[in-house]
This record gives C-alpha cells, sequence and structure tokens, in this order.
C-alpha cells in the first residue's frame, strides 16, 4: 500500500496543480474563447463518465491494475497534447484525452485498492483519502504561485510538472502486485448497466450524489456568499479551504476506524449529512451578524462542516465496499461515480440558485433537503446485505 499511496499522492499533486491554472491558461495563454473552453471540458466530462462506465467493466474482468495503468497513459498523452494547444482542433483533442483518462482512472481505482488491500480495503481508501487531499492541497499550493507569477512560461512549466507526475505514476503502477481476480475466486461479469438495475445500492448512489453538492460549497458558494453579506470578509474564503484541508488530513483515518459494521456505516453517513445540514444553518445565520459575529460563526461553519464531510465520507467510503460484490467492485463504482458526476455537473446552478436568489432562506432549504436525504439512508440501508471486506 505504501506504493498505492505514493502514486496517489503524486498524482494528486499533479491535478490539484492542473485544476488550479487549467482556466486560466486555456484562454490568457492559449487564447481561446470562454466559450470553446465550456464546451470542451463539458464533452470531456460527458466522455469522462462514459469511459469510468467502461472502465469499470474492464477493471473486473481485464484487471484493475491495467486499466489505471490505461488511463494515466491517456492522461499523459492528453498534457502532452496541452502544451502545443493553441490551434482549436488540438485543444479539443488534448481535453478529450484529459477526460477519457480521468474516467479510466476513476472507477478502475477503487477496484484497484479492494484488490490489493483485501480485507484492509476500507482503511486503506481512507489513507489513500489522506494523501489525496494532502497532495491536492500543495498542488493548488503551487498553482497559486503560478497564477501569482503570470508568465506564459510558467503556466507551461506547470503543464510540464502535471505531465511528469502522470509518467511517473504510471512507471510505479506497472509495479504494483494486484491479485489478477477477486480475493473470493468469483469473477461475474455483468453487462454494462447490470449495476443501474440493483435498486438498492443505486438509491444510496442517488442519495450520496445528491448529499454531494456540499463539495463544492466551500470552492464556489462560500466565497459568492461572502461577497455579498460582509465582503470585506471574502478573505476568510481561503482560511476555510486550509482548515477543512488540515482537519481532513488529521481525522478522516481516524473517523474511518471508528465504523466496524454495516449498521455503523449506516449511522456514520447519517451523522455526518445531519452535521453538514447544521453547519448551513450555522453559514446562513452570519449573514445578519455584526463584523466579528460573523467572523466566529464562519470558523465555526467550516469546523463543523468539516467535520460532517469527514464523518459522511467514513460511511460512504466504508459502503461502498460492504454492499458491493468484490468481483463487481469497479462496475458497482463507475455507477456511483456517474450519480456523482451529473450531481457535480448540477452543484454550481443550484448552490448559485441558493446564493444570488435564496438567500437566508436558501440554505435553510439546502440544510433541511441535506439531513432529509441522510436520513433516507437508514430507509435504504435496511435492504442491504452487509458481507465482509476482502
Amino acid at each position: 500500500m505504501t506504493l498505492l499511496a505514493l502514486i496517489t499522492g503524486v498524482n494528486a499533486v499533479g491535478n490539484g496543480l492542473y485544476a488550479t491554472i487549467s482556466a486560466l491558461y486555456f484562454t490568457s495563454v492559449l487564447g481561446h474563447s470562454l466559450g470553446l473552453v465550456s464546451a470542451v471540458l463539458f464533452s470531456a466530462m460527458v466522455l469522462a463518465m462514459a469511459a469510468d462506465l467502461a472502465g469499470g467493466r474492464l477493471a473486473d474482468t481485464k484487471g484493475p491494475r491495467q486499466v489505471f495503468q490505461a488511463g494515466l497513459v491517456v492522461s499523459l498523452a492528453g498534457m502532452v497534447a496541452m502544451l502545443a494547444a493553441g490551434q482549436v482542433v488540438v485543444f479539443v483533442i488534448a481535453g478529450l484525452l484529459a477526460g477519457i483518462g480521468q474516467g479510466l482512472c476513476m472507477s478502475s481505482n477503487v477496484a484497484l485498492i479492494r484488490r490489493a488491500a483485501g480485507a484492509d480495503a476500507v482503511m486503506a481508501r481512507a489513507t489513500l483519502r489522506t494523501f489525496l487531499t494532502a497532495g491536492l492541497a500543495l498542488g493548488g499550493l503551487i498553482g497559486a504561485g503560478v497564477l501569482a507569477v503570470r508568465a506564459p512560461e510558467a503556466y507551461l512549466f506547470a503543464i510540464a510538472v502535471n505531465l511528469v507526475t502522470f509518467l511517473w505514476c504510471a512507471l510505479l503502477t506497472g509495479s504494483l502486485d494486484v491479485p489478477s481476480s477477486p480475493a473470493n475466486g468469483l469473477q461475474r461479469p455483468a453487462g454494462l448497466f447490470h449495476v443501474y438495475r440493483d435498486v438498492r445500492f443505486m438509491a444510496f448512489a442517488v442519495i450520496s450524489a445528491l448529499i454531494s453538492v456540499h463539495n463544492h460549497v466551500l470552492p464556489f458558494a462560500v466565497p459568492l456568499w461572502l461577497a455579498i453579506t460582509h465582503p470585506q470578509l471574502t478573505w476568510l474564503a481561503g482560511i476555510a479551504m486550509v482548515i477543512n484541508t488540515v482537519l481532513g488530513v488529521v481525522l478522516q483515518i481516524h473517523a474511518n476506524g471508528r465504523v466496524s459494521s454495516g449498521r455503523g456505516a449506516l449511522l456514520s453517513f447519517l451523522l455526518g449529512g445531519v452535521t453538514i445540514g447544521a453547519s448551513y444553518l450555522v453559514f446562513a445565520w452570519m449573514a445578519q451578524a455584526p463584523l466579528v459575529t460573523a467572523v466566529i460563526l464562519v470558523l465555526g461553519f467550516v469546523v463543523i462542516y468539516s467535520l460532517g464531510e469527514i464523518v459522511l465520507a467514513a460511511g460512504a467510503i466504508d459502503l461502498q465496499f460492504r454492499v458491493v460484490p468484490g468481483e463487481m467492485q469497479g462496475q458497482y463504482s463507475a455507477a456511483f461515480g456517474t450519480m456523482h458526476g451529473l450531481a457535480a455537473a448540477a452543484a454550481p446552478a443550484v448552490l448559485g440558485l441558493v446564493v444570488s436568489s435564496g438567500g437566508v432562506l436558501g440554505w435553510l432549504v439546502l440544510a433541511a433537503a441535506t439531513g432529509l436525504l441522510a436520513s433516507m439512508v437508514l430507509v435504504v440501508g435496511r435492504k442491504f446485505e452487509f458481507q465482509p471486506v476482502g
């Protein structure tokens, strides 16, 4: 698992760096219009979801290591093209390759963890999530430096660094020792959309996806809400991201370690969702508060939100292994990821509506909806057939 942790961390640094500088690189350095960039990014997202579905099935039937490595190689090719993507055709190709590579890596990564870690898959994924969070934060920090420099060469250097991380991770992945078949020795290759007929799992996936709108609250909604209610406090948005990252790195493994059963995972998911909903109430409260009180409420919101996010993730990670057949982990993870991908696409519009039109009432509605959705997992979970991870 040490090697997989290194791969996760290195890849996260590159992805965090790329995510931070990509929008300005596309528009300011390459000179492409916002309309073209939006169209390419949307197309890449669609291709990523399609590649995720195909990659999940291939991970179960051909092996997750091979699919994950292929995703890294395709992503590498996308970054090579992105270095010389001034022409529209090259830019489109580069963007689509990046989307396909991302999709192939998504579900195969979860299957890879389960094959490699066996009975320790839950804690392994929690540990890797910690490396992922730290790597993304470090990459974002490096990206902030590139944005501060503003030189075209700095952007090209950042793309090259991301390219090197994909190359390095692809080479390291080739050295992973991963069983060619699940621990139980079974092989149940299903049709590409077989998982979508598993009503129990898909209900859980939809609930989780709808709650996952929270992933866009800190980077998207918080700065906007602060700008509207207390413009002089917009700097707190950056502090909020730092607090969230630190708490995630420090507490995620501990939170997962406290979940030891399927019932415990359901309760962890419920508690996390309700806590996130409660944090929205605190954030709404700061709108009419005096400046000093508003600062305290924002910091309180971040801590409550972060703890809820950690506990919710602990339950979700455990359930994604405990209610899924090991020989079909890739396909189930792909279906789960597809639901979350759709939610991620809709999240900015939903949160934008909450901030710009809903105001305090919008946050209250979002809090109530989050708590209600989290409670629904107990109803869905009554029909789960929990199984050992391994």
